[in-house]
């Protein structure tokens, strides 16, 4: 599912280019190096003429075999006559209006990628988790799209879709709901959703209201929005990851916090699950070092799931575990998490349909980091 994106030089700041591969994997290539080589297989093209020079223009002309096969997009302002005469000389190409709202060009990359993450289902899907997850990746689409703009979050699409979300796992179970999420092409929204689904699955065995347990999916969608601000050229890494990447996704909760102290439309607990789920009880988490009774147990929750979805996940630079095996680790993990929501996480996996999940937990696919 990867794109290219083609400047003339680095791309220009102002350009809409750059939110791209927030939202697609995507390499950056200059007009003067592109090649079959280069462009691998990209299935889109993106073109950036602002500043673009002639010679640079010239060089991208000369090797256009390399990218013709593919659907190729040219950002250019109808304003700049030069512009929309380079983009014509290109060929076979369609033009964006660089000014136009950036939903624009992210839902004519999307139509030219053919992406339907319901396409790969398995067919036994049940109708109630296929609609529930259609709409939990229209919420989370969104979500990134208006940490994009600076827009505000579409808190009633946020809550229609944990309410979708708790209806299907009350009716189908988590073993159906996991057997969906695990087929998504990025390893950042499966991570995401598979902590929503299985934090709404432990709220409810917790006996906790059917209003809190919504709240918590809700809160299990939201609580990566800080990874929004890293490409998923890293997200989605099928490498080991460098120091510098590591240090940069370990601030993800700080970038959470920077883009929902200004969202009055988000509720505090949904705001606290963001920034908080890598606190430990110990006081030896991050970002803020809270402990004990500072961290809620709406927060305690959430990281006993994202912990346990992480360690589960398959990587290509670390083991995955059986669902066994994981929870033994978070109980290892002593007096960092609440124990009781561990031991409870415990009965509600191994007292319920114990082989589907442990099957599901060691077919998973995802190499989001946690």
């Amino acid at each position: 599912m990867e794109i290219v994106l083609i400047s003339d030089g680095p791309l220009p700041l102002d350009s809409p280019v750059r939110k791209l591969p927030f939202f697609f994997p995507a390499r950056l290539i200059d007009m003067s190096k592109v090649s079959a080589e280069t462009v691998g297989d990209g299935k889109v093209a993106v073109i950036e003429l602002l500043d673009a020079t002639d010679v640079g223009l010239k060089a991208l002309k000369a090797s256009w075999e390399s990218i013709a096969e593919i659907p190729v997009i040219c950002l250019v302002s109808q304003k700049n006559r030069k512009e929309v005469i380079q983009a014509g000389a290109l060929g076979k190409t369609e033009t964006l209006e660089r000014d136009a709202p950036f939903a624009l060009l992210l839902r004519r990359t999307k139509t030219l990628l053919k992406a339907d993450v319901c396409k790969v289902l398995p067919e036994n899907t049940p109708s109630r988790t296929v609609e529930a997850y259609k709409s939990s990746n229209a919420f989370l689409e969104s979500l990134c799209l208006s940490s994009a703009e600076g827009s505000k979050i579409r808190v009633t699409l946020m809550n229609e879709s944990a309410e979708e979300m708790f209806a299907a796992l009350s009716s189908d179970g988590w073993a159906a709901w996991l057997g969906a999420v695990q087929t998504h092409h990025s390893g950042t929204y499966s991570h995401t959703l598979r902590v929503a689904g299985l934090a709404g699955m432990l709220a409810r065995h917790l006996g906790w209201s059917d209003t809190v347990c919504k709240e918590i999916i809700a809160g299990g969608l939201v609580h990566d929005i800080g990874k929004m601000r890293i490409p998923l050229s890293i997200l989605d890494k099928t490498g080991k990851l460098t120091k510098d990447e590591r240090v940069l996704i370990k601030r993800h909760p700080m970038f959470g916090r920077d883009m929902l102290k200004s969202r009055l439309e988000v509720s505090v607990d949904i705001k606290r699950m963001a920034i908080q789920h890598h606190e430990y009880l110990d006081g030896s988490g991050y970002p803020d070092g809270l402990a004990g009774d500072r961290i809620s147990p709406k927060v305690r929750l959430i990281t006993v799931c994202d912990i346990f979805t992480a360690l589960t996940e398959e990587r290509p630079y670390k083991e995955t575990f059986p669902a066994r095996t994981a929870l033994t680790m978070l109980k290892d993990m002593g007096p960092k998490l609440d124990q009781k929501m561990v031991a409870q996480l415990g009965s509600m996996l191994f007292g319920q349909q114990l082989g589907a999940v442990s099957r599901l937990s060691a077919q998973s696919k995802g190499n989001a980091a946690a």
